[in-house]
């Protein structure tokens, strides 16, 4: 007779799957609320640009540069390293 409950069998891969979840969690947090800093800044400064106001980087490089914030998601290269963000136009 056997006390294992062999549904409950955990694959190495699996445990390891989970610990990496388990780290990545606070970083991924992190990014998705400097994402929505972001595009709140990005509308500002697209906001500014149409007022007339001097701002850095032309409206293209704030348009393009959403673009880039919107995709800096999960599977996107270099995720949730926060050295790896796209970078402001300057």
């Amino acid at each position: 007779m056997s006390n294992i409950d062999w549904s409950e069998l955990r694959k190495a891969a699996d445990i390891q799957a989970e610990a990496e979840a388990a780290r990545l969690a606070p970083l991924i947090a992190v990014e998705v609320q400097w994402v929505e800093q972001e595009r709140k800044f990005v509308a500002e400064q697209l906001e500014a640009i149409e007022d007339g106001e001097q701002v850095a980087g032309t409206e293209r490089l704030w348009r393009d540069y959403r673009t880039q914030v919107r995709a800096w998601k999960l599977d996107a290269e270099g995720y949730p390293d926060s050295s790896q963000r796209p970078g402001r136009p300057s």
